[in-house]
């Protein structure tokens, strides 16, 4: 533009040059003698030079246009590749956001399945204890024996009685049988006192002399209870784990159970309540009996235990209202009659 510049100023200036040249070779050197000799020299330069310089100024006016024309084509050619810059970006920048979409995707599979997998090894390692838990149960109960002559002398003198019988089987034989044993020795032996006759009293004697017998078995039936309820938060599946214990427990198994869970000697009744949350004692083989006088007792069957409603009132839990909430005896039908004569079921 510069080098434009500078050639139409050089041909304007030429111009100028042979104009006065031409002039003063024509009509000399100096000042006019007249005021119309200066209009005539102004008319000649001005003839002569004025259409030079009108051309020249057209020409540089067009050479201007072109290049803003030039520069206009290049600002929208910059623009439009902008353009096209800007839209690549956006279409490299949406690529982005799907590989990342992808990515996330991906990522919270793999949190899904990492979640399954903790869980399933969860589940796993639960049941490999749960079953090493019951193995360990049925071992305790056939290790149980029950030896009468070991703590008849004791027991007798703290209940104040002469002697209790145990039953007529003389070979002592561990297990269920001798579970059975120490159960007619409870019953015989609480029948044989005067006054006050209380099971759970009686019950609490036996636990001094016997509890070295019957303690480890009851211990390891509670953390049972205890793992099953603090791995799962879904009762559901609580009661899946909790049934399969309960098909374990035999009649004279639950029958100990009762007792053992209302012994003061035990704990604050926490095993008790676990017992309530399970219904473990749904399958007891239990009579309930309505006396003339509207009182309520419950026998025991094989072997046969007597047990007062305040006693079996300790395994159901409320609300504020009376109703019952959980039974540990679950729809024990001869439990349920007792329930309706409470009104703590509707009828």
């Amino acid at each position: 533009m510069k080098r434009i510049v500078f050639i139409i100023c050089g041909i304007a200036g030429l111009a100028a040059i042979i104009a006065i040249i031409f002039f003063v070779s024509k009509f000399g050197f100096g000042p006019a003698s007249t005021i119309s000799n200066w209009g005539a020299v102004g008319d000649f330069f001005g003839g002569v030079l004025n259409p030079t310089f009108a051309l020249l100024s057209l020409i540089l006016i067009a050479y201007t246009l072109m290049q803003n024309k030039k520069a206009l084509e290049q600002s929208e050619k910059a623009i439009q590749q902008g353009t096209e810059a800007i839209e690549q970006n956006e279409r490299a920048l949406q690529v982005s956001n799907d590989e990342l979409a992808l990515t996330r995707n991906e990522l919270a599979n793999s949190a899904t399945a990492l979640e399954e997998q903790a869980k399933l090894l969860a589940v796993q390692s639960f049941e490999t204890t749960f079953f090493n838990m019951l193995e360990l149960h049925n071992k305790l109960i056939n290790q149980f024996i029950y030896i009468h002559e070991n703590s008849h002398e004791g027991i007798s003198r703290k209940l104040n009685i002469d002697s209790y019988s145990a039953g007529t089987v003389m070979k002592v034989e561990p297990g269920i049988k001798s579970i059975n044993r120490l159960l007619m020795a409870i019953e015989n032996a609480n029948n044989k006192i005067v006054s006050n006759k209380s099971i759970i009293l009686t019950f609490s004697m036996f636990y001094i002399y016997e509890n070295k017998e019957f303690g480890r078995y009851f211990r390891n039936l509670y953390q049972i209870l205890k793992l099953i309820k603090n791995s799962f938060p879904d009762i559901g599946i609580q009661k899946k784990y909790s049934n399969i214990l309960r098909a374990q427990l035999s009649n004279q198994e639950l029958s100990l159970l009762i007792l053992n869970c209302l012994c003061p000697h035990v704990d604050n009744g926490e095993f008790r309540k676990f017992v309530i949350h399970f219904e473990l004692l749904e399958h007891l083989d239990i009579t309930y009996n309505l006396g003339d006088d509207n009182i309520a007792t419950f026998t025991i069957n094989n072997p046969t235990l007597n047990l007062t409603s305040n006693e079996i009132d300790q395994y159901f839990s409320t609300d504020t209202s009376g109703k019952l909430i959980e039974s540990a005896f679950g729809q024990n039908s001869q439990i349920m009659d007792y329930c309706k004569f409470k009104n703590l079921v509707d009828q």
